[in-house]
């Protein structure tokens, strides 16, 4: 396109640089801003190849903006930035216009662009806000305009000349003579200026001869200022027609200056011209002199006078004292070796000349309209004496005294400033010359800044910690404890402002100490620095607050670093810059900034600095750096990153997650100085990086960002001071902006209801971090609880319910049930309140946003805490005694907890499947569909039953992620619950809408039990009365019957839909999918219930519809597909279910080992031991395997035992084993070998008796029967019991 249609392609980017300006589109934002900048430089780009087109499209903008009609301050604005934008624009392109189209264009500019430049030169107002900016800008415009176009304004000026030399009138436009002043001017264009002037001086009325005198002044410092090479090869030179030209003038000027106050008028401009004529100038410094020249060396004469004080006129002494400052400053530009009579000339009045200018007791002062131009001249004396002679600083310690008026101090500082900024010629001295004041300086600074301090009142001096504090004298000035006016802080702020300038230009000149020790360096380093830090929150003063943070960014420079203690750089280093990024981070974790982005940005460059020092000295980096205030600087600096995450202004949000990588960046370099893990000074550095990562998506909308950081805020794992501060400050603010959006939700902006929104998700997506942080050590694990209620455990982490029965409870008393609840709790509590918001502004909004951001933002590692609060909650309508409160506030939480839940299992977030099983959701559930069920047939009521239907289904789907409690028990009354609402109203509905609904619901259900039906075992209720199979048979009978009237049902309205057409007809094209869904339930359930159910299937493979037939056969297909086995049924399915868990008892490893088996020995208790060794003694002996156990057994008996005699004798697993297996395989060998003898016992005579008590032998004779009894009866046994006893 730009090949074939230059102009066309051109005008396109014209047009949309117009259309984007702050007048067309209102207030820019930052992506506004980047856009304009690249249309400014597209068009800047342009402009070199086709200049007359950007230029005269430019034009006509500008005159269409200037004619424009504004109303109110903000329109104002955008107009003044317009127009700025504009005119910097059109001096970038003259600047680089190329030579080539110089006369083409010449006469496009003098009628359209220069009359429109010179509109914002004319009409240039004092009081006016913008329009010293605009002028400025304007004037950049004509300079660049004039460079090569000269001719054309030159032209313009030389016409007005023209017209006002015949001009009869008093009051004269002289706005035309005033563009040279502006205008590009080198020696050639000087000479053609100075010559037009002569010829038409003389025919001037007396304003246009003023006008000239001044504007002739500046022309000449413009030339001087640009091009110092020339004027420094005129004194090399000397060029006669510009001697004579000059002379002329000279002549014509002085004869103008007939009274004192004309004298005054132009003394300024006849030293000029006599700094023009070197020649002349040499001549006149003899002590006799020609006729011709007689008036100038009057003219040196009379000056000297004047500035002595011998003038007569306090006007002619200020005209004096000007000249004379002129001509130091013309000096400055000459090298001494080409022309040594000027400086002669000015060694004989600077004296007199500082005195005059640098006199505490009598301050110069030509009135108050002059205060600004009695500045700039002091100014120019101060340096150009510098320059002339920088060891003579007679000057400098007036203007140093603390005695001496302000103006000094300010005319000394942004002297200073001009010196270092300046010095582009080669003979000028460098600023080092006066670093021997930079205590004094220094001090300055402190003194100055204490007394802003003071004056702002709002803004207390921050306080720094015992290492930083000023250790040297404060200041001693009587003025300091006096209560200054607000025109002394206005005065004090201009010193601050040009103080803190002079340190941005040459941090060296603050720093130098050469005779103090080193902890006073640190410490006079450490108030500058820390001085300059106070004055970055201060939002009344943006100019100054900006200038800090470029001075602290110098300071900050590796090579500047240096000099803060060169004695030891590094714990410097680590002090000073620890307390700075503590200072700022704190405030702007307090949002005390109106510019708080901007600051974070200077805060990014800030690091980057620092790791440039820390790479530069890698070796020994974290030399000093383990003192507190690191740690604490650390800490806040990552709850500052934190929290500007959730800040609605998106390139906040994308600048924080940029110094992510900076962090990680230090951490580098420290581990690898300390030779330890990064993870160990950064743990989570991984997370860090990616959030550095993204952060440029620049193109992003708001939404997606924030979704963005909220993933990457779940993957963070570890709990540091930094993100548990973070949570809890931002859980602070959000609980106030809570509160704020609900009492008063009209003062509440889109940002900050935008900005709630980002606070809520924040702390959804980092509150898992701050429940490890308060968890005991180790990861937290979960067993799911067995058995019944009344004997489970309870979960690790404790959970308080919250009333949700009132929607605008407080937090409070949700909270009150556990004193020891954490803030993570309380926020779920709150969460749960706001679902049921019934505020009639805001209500919607704020329950739409927690349910997404509950669903979808969530921390996994808050699942389970969430679960077991909304089980709690749901739980309560259901512990009452009566009827269920069904209410509408109960109905919109039940509601909404659908929702959660179903957002939560559907959305498959990283770590989920970790959390999703350390709570049941049973009971949770099973009270959802019970609440649900009684709601009835109404609309809202259907739409809430197929929302928990397809909940269900996901509920399956994530099954192996769920724990339950009693899993089968469950899903065979989810199926029971959830086939009563299948055909429910389909066919009483007489509404089509309320049809489509219903027909919705029958998919959604059905959808939901072929999950639930899935290798689900049929489970009747126990306490039927029935036999178990029967009843399962019976239940099969009841659910296969509903699915095939379902199916039926199907095909009735497929057959009307076909016959009657339109809405019907549409909507039994969605009965195909519910048709397909009861197939599967139907395959489902005889699937699972080959035994029970085959029965009542079979004899539909011959029933007389064909339909019914197919269908059966489609069945049938499909569980033969599924795998299902036949020849296994009621006889033995039992026992295959339990071949599986005897294998898994008994499995034996490579080296013989019983893992299993030996588990079970270490955690089942003692009470259980007898029912243990009986199972396991069983198991493996049917699989002859019980050598193995004994093996395993006894070994591990061995292990534990303490000693020999201790084998066998405890009561341990082992010896309970020992004791079955004796008790089952040695009762044969018992019987047989005790039998015949204890028969006969049995058969003894009654007078023999067997007592072993000796207490109950009535006889001796008994006792000698009794033993011969027990030798008698034992003697065939192996062992003889009487020897033993």
């Amino acid at each position: 396109m730009a090949a074939h249609k230059p102009v066309e392609w051109v005008q396109a980017v014209i047009t949309r640089f117009d259309e984007q300006l702050p007048i067309k589109v209102g207030h820019q934002n930052t992506h506004t801003k980047v856009s304009t900048e690249h249309n400014k430089e597209c068009l800047i780009n342009i402009s070199k190849y086709k200049f007359s087109l950007v230029i005269s499209g430019l034009t006509t903008i500008l005159k269409n903006v200037n004619n424009m009609r504004i109303f109110g301050e903000a329109s104002e604005k955008n107009l003044y930035l317009s127009q700025l934008i504009i005119l910097d624009t059109l001096e970038k392109c003259l600047a680089g216009q190329s030579k080539d189209c110089l006369r083409l264009d010449e006469t496009m500019l003098v009628k359209q662009l220069l009359p429109e430049i010179c509109h914002f030169i004319y009409t240039y107002r004092e009081g006016h806000q913008h329009a010293a900016e605009l002028r400025a800008s304007a004037s950049a415009v004509l300079f660049s305009l004039s460079c090569n176009n000269f001719n054309a304004v030159f032209s313009r000026i030389s016409t007005r000349l023209q017209e006002l030399t015949v001009c009869s009138e008093d009051n004269v436009d002289v706005h035309d003579i005033e563009l040279m002043q502006y205008i590009n001017v080198d020696c050639s264009k000087l000479k053609r200026l100075l010559q037009e002037t002569v010829l038409k001086f003389r025919a001037l009325k007396k304003p246009a001869q003023l006008a000239v005198i001044n504007s002739l002044e500046k022309a000449f410092w413009n030339w001087v200022e640009n091009y110092p090479d020339e004027f420094t090869m005129l004194y090399q030179r000397p060029q006669a027609d510009m001697a004579e030209a000059a002379e002329k003038l000279f002549d014509l000027v002085d004869s103008f200056a007939e009274s004192a106050k004309r004298k005054a008028a132009v003394w300024p401009l006849q030293i000029i011209l006599l700094i023009l004529c070197p020649e002349i100038t040499h001549t006149i410094s003899k002590d006799t002199v020609e006729d011709s020249k007689a008036n100038k060396k009057l003219f040196l004469d009379s000056l000297r006078k004047a500035l002595a004080g011998q003038g007569g006129s306090k006007q002619l002494t200020e005209s004096a004292a000007i000249a004379c400052v002129k001509l130091c400053k013309a000096s400055t530009y000459i090298n001494w070796e080409d022309h040594s009579t000027i400086f002669l000339l000015v060694q004989s009045i600077v004296i007199d000349l500082k005195a005059l200018l640098f006199n505490p007791a009598k301050p110069f002062w030509r009135g108050m309209g002059s205060q600004n131009a009695d500045v700039e001249l002091m100014m120019d004396c101060f340096v150009s004496c510098f320059r002339i002679s920088p060891h003579n600083n007679q000057h400098f310690k007036v203007c140093l005294a603390a005695s001496s008026p302000s103006t000094f101090h300010f005319v000394l500082v942004n002297s200073l400033h001009r010196i270092i900024t300046n010095s582009h010629l080669d003979w000028w001295p460098k600023i080092d010359a006066v670093y021997c004041y930079s205590g004094e300086l220094r001090f300055m600074f402190s003194d100055t800044l204490n007394r802003v301090i003071q004056g702002v009142g709002t803004h207390a001096p921050l306080r720094m910690t015992p290492s930083l504090t000023f250790k040297g004298k404060m200041t001693t000035s009587l003025k300091f404890k006096e209560k200054t006016t607000d025109l002394d802080t206005r005065s004090y702020k201009c010193l601050l402002l040009a103080l803190v300038k002079l340190i941005h230009a040459d941090p060296k000149l603050m720093l130098h100490n050469p005779v103090k020790q080193a902890p006073e360096m640190q410490s006079s380093t450490a108030e500058l620095i820390t001085g300059l830090v106070q004055l970055v929150p201060l939002t009344n003063t943006t100019q100054l607050s900006q200038e800090a943070m470029e001075a602290l960014l110098v300071l900050h420079q590796p090579e500047t670093i240096e000099l803060w203690n060169p004695d030891s750089p590094i714990e410097t280093f680590w002090d000073i810059s620890s307390q700075v990024l503590f200072l700022i981070c704190r405030k702007l974790i307090g949002q005390q900034m109106v510019n708080g982005t901007e600051v974070l940005k200077w805060l990014r460059e800030i690091l980057i600095c620092r790791n440039k020092f820390l790479l530069k000295n890698k070796e020994c980096a974290t030399m000093g750096g383990g003192i507190p205030i690191c740690r604490q600087a650390q800490t806040k600096l990552e709850v500052c990153l934190y929290m500007f995450l959730w800040s609605p202004d998106t390139e906040a949000v994308l600048v924080a997650m940029s110094c992510f990588r900076h962090l990680c960046e230090e951490a580098d370099i420290r581990s690898a100085a300390d030779e330890v893990p990064v993870q160990n000074i950064l743990p989570n550095y991984a997370t860090f990086s990616e959030l550095a990562s993204v952060s440029n998506m620049m193109g992003t909308g708001r939404s997606t960002l924030q979704k963005r950081v909220m993933a990457l805020l779940r993957r963070i794992e570890h709990p540091t001071p930094g993100n548990i501060e973070a949570w809890e400050d931002t859980y602070a603010k959000w609980d106030q902006a809570t509160k704020q959006i609900l009492n008063f939700p009209k003062n509440k902006a889109d940002d900050g209801q935008q900005e709630w929104i980002n606070m809520t998700g924040f702390l959804c997506a980092l509150g898992g971090v701050c429940l490890q942080q308060r968890s005991t050590p180790g990861p937290a694990t979960y067993s799911p609880p067995m058995g019944p209620m009344s004997e489970r455990k309870h979960s690790m982490i404790s959970m308080g319910p919250c009333d949700v029965s009132n929607p605008m409870a407080s937090a409070s008393s949700c909270s009150s049930s556990a004193s020891n609840e954490t803030p993570v709790s309380r926020f779920l509590d709150r969460l749960l309140v706001l679902l049921v918001c019934g505020h009639d502004r805001v209500g919607l909004h704020v329950r739409t946003n927690v349910k997404d951001l509950l669903g979808l933002e969530l921390s996994p590692a808050l699942y389970p805490m969430l679960f077991n609060k909304l089980r709690n909650s749901i739980g309560k309508f259901f512990d009452t005694q009566g009827p269920v409160p069904i209410n509408d506030t109960n109905t919109q939480f039940v509601e909404q907890t659908i929702a959660i839940m179903k957002n939560l299992l559907d959305n498959h977030t990283e770590g989920s499947s970790e959390h999703l099983g350390q709570a049941s959701i049973e009971t949770m559930m099973l009270n959802l569909v019970r609440y649900v069920r009684i709601l009835g047939n109404v609309v809202h009521a259907i739409q809430i039953k197929t929302k928990l239907c397809q909940l269900v289904e996901v509920m399956m789907e994530r099954r192996d992620d769920l724990s339950f409690c009693q899993e089968m028990k469950f899903r065979n009354k989810m199926v029971e619950y959830l086939t009563d609402w299948v055909m429910g109203t389909s066919n009483q509905a007489a509404d089509d809408d309320i049809k489509c609904l219903t027909r919705d619901l029958d998919q959604a259900s059905m959808e939901a039990v072929v999950s639930l039906l899935a290798g689900l075992p049929l489970q009747p209720e126990e306490g039927d009365g029935v036999e178990l199979m029967e009843a399962k048979s019976q239940l099969f009978l009841k659910y296969f019957t509903l699915f095939m009237n379902l199916l039926n049902d199907c095909s009735e309205v497929e057959d009307e839909g076909q016959a009657v057409g339109g809405r019907k007809r549409g909507m039994s094209r969605r009965l195909a999918s519910l048709r397909h869904c009861t197939v599967l339930a139907m395959s489902n359930l005889l699937n699972a219930n080959v035994d029970s159910g085959l029965m009542h299937s079979i004899g539909l493979g011959y029933h007389k519809d064909l339909q019914t037939r197919a269908t059966f056969m489609e069945v049938l297909t499909k569980i033969l597909q599924q795998g299902t086995e036949f020849d296994t049924l009621a006889e033995t399915v039992l026992a295959d279910r339990f071949e599986r868990l005897v294998e898994l008892v008994t499995m034996m490893g490579d080296q013989g080992e019983l893992p299993i088996a030996m588990a079970l020995a270490n955690v089942v208790p003692g009470s259980q031991w007898d029912e243990l060794a009986r199972v396991l003694v069983t198991l493996f002996d049917s699989r002859h395997l019980l050598y193995q156990l004994l093996w395993n057994m006894f070994s591990k008996e061995v292990e534990l035992a303490d000693s020999m005699q201790t084998l066998f004798r405890g009561n341990s697993l082992a010896s309970k084993i020992m004791t079955f297996c004796f008790k089952v395989y040695g009762a044969a060998y018992l019987q047989k070998l005790l039998e015949p003898l204890l028969r006969g016992v049995i058969t003894t005579p009654e007078h023999i008796s067997f007592e072993v008590d000796p207490t109950r032998r009535k006889r001796y004779k008994q006792s000698i029967a009794w033993v011969s009894g027990i030798h008698s009866d034992t003697s065939g046994l192996p062992l003889n019991p009487v020897s033993i006893y």
